[in-house]
């Protein structure tokens, strides 16, 4: 008797247990629990509660590479107080020949993902107009590829949870966004006749650009922003509540979950469709400024889950996936962010033409080599992130030995 009643007991504990395990897991916030009712599960390798005093260097990329006026540099990413903090400071610097005023951070998930319910929460930077806290999901490299529905090859997803203080100008009232309008928008790149073309928002509003006024400031407190992709539709929440929606027609490449802290008007303007440094607008002026990001939950349903795994597998009848082999699903054992010597020769290749500097494939090869420590031909995400930081932290050496 005493046996039967301490396995009863051992049951109900048990039970017990895993119920609050189960209680105690976050679920999504708001109306989508309504919208997409089914078994939510929280994703771990995208998901962040960000206590701790130092960022999880094996699922955040902090040093990525730089493009355009942002230059990112991982010591503006730091975590501390249950947050992560994005600052942007002003440094004048030189990138190749090209002048430059600031310096912010990001973080970018090494792995990606493409379907699910993305949710952070998010306080804004206190800088305002000049830089933009950002959410986003966005894939990167040449070897994504895919055959939307209507036939086109689509080479580049991005999804803007959010931008925040933008202050984008309005070709209609002639004036300059207010800091609480925010910015929930698409961009996707097609390969039309060998070239690639960019549809964006303002390009083409119906397909890809949603706006949402707040009544309230983003700086003054942290608010919940989220968004859901699908198979058939990309829907935007703030604090809980559908703000807006977009058919899905070319966001199904794999995708980094990023945050980061853009530079803005204004200091950066376009010319020829490329964002270009406003040297005279330069200030200290409210300089450093920071986002702030409570967390961030990734959560898949049972429906999401048997969509990834439907795109992440070649199909034999009628594919979706332009490159089967190569578009959708890395080989074995390699994630999206590792590279061969060849395709880390041929990006250098085209970054030092960019930046008009002589031409070193002996060199570029010898660093891969340093950075594939493990000699298996690839260099990962991790790796090339490490020998970034060796290289900086022996510059920085340099420089105080020489002072």
């Amino acid at each position: 008797m005493i046996v039967v009643f301490r396995s009863m007991l051992f049951v109900i504990l048990s039970i017990a247990v895993s119920s609050t395990v189960i209680a105690d897991a976050p679920l999504p916030v708001g109306d989508i629990l309504q919208a997409s009712p089914g078994e939510w599960e929280l994703v771990p390798e995208f998901s962040d509660e960000f206590n701790g005093d130092t960022i999880n260097s094996q699922k955040w990329n902090t040093n990525t590479e730089d493009w355009g006026t942002w230059s990112w540099e991982p010591e503006n990413a730091s975590q501390n107080n249950g947050s992560l903090h994005l600052q942007m400071v002003q440094q004048t610097h030189q990138r190749g020949n090209q002048k430059l005023d600031y310096k912010s951070g990001i973080a970018r998930t090494h792995k990606t993902i493409t379907y699910g319910y993305f949710e952070a929460r998010v306080k804004g930077c206190s800088r305002f107009p000049g830089a933009s806290p950002a959410f986003w999901l966005h894939s990167k490299g040449p070897q994504n590829r895919y055959q939307a529905k209507d036939g086109e090859t689509v080479t580049y997803s991005e999804i803007d949870v959010i931008e925040l203080q933008q202050s984008e100008y309005d070709a209609l009232t002639k004036q300059h966004h207010g800091v609480n309008h925010i910015d929930c928008n698409l961009h996707t790149q097609l390969l039309k006749n060998g070239a690639k073309v960019w549809i964006r928002p303002n390009t083409n509003p119906a397909m890809c650009k949603n706006e949402f006024v707040a009544p309230w400031d983003p700086r003054d407190d942290y608010h919940i922003y989220a968004v859901e992709n699908t198979e058939d539709w990309v829907v935007w929440y703030i604090d809980g509540k559908e703000i807006g929606r977009k058919p899905n027609l070319y966001w199904h490449l794999p995708m980094h979950v990023t945050f980061s802290l853009g530079l803005r008007y204004p200091f950066e303007g376009y010319q020829n469709g490329n964002r270009v440094p406003v040297h005279e607008k330069t200030t200290n002026d409210g300089f450093p400024t920071a986002m702030s990001v409570d967390y961030v939950r990734v959560w898949q349903n049972r429906a999401a889950k048997q969509s990834e795994s439907k795109i992440n597998q070649p199909q034999t009848d009628k594919p979706r996936i332009a490159k089967p082999s190569t578009a959708m699903k890395p080989a074995k054992n390699q994630s999206s962010t590792d590279t061969t010597k060849a395709d880390f020769v041929a990006m250098e290749k085209a970054k030092w033409e960019k930046e008009g500097w002589p031409w070193n494939q002996a060199k570029v090869e010898s660093n891969f080599d340093e950075m594939d420590t493990n000699q298996d031909g690839i260099a990962s995400g991790l790796e090339r992130q490490a020998w970034f930081e060796k290289k900086r932290t022996s510059l920085k050496n340099d420089s105080a030995n020489e002072r």
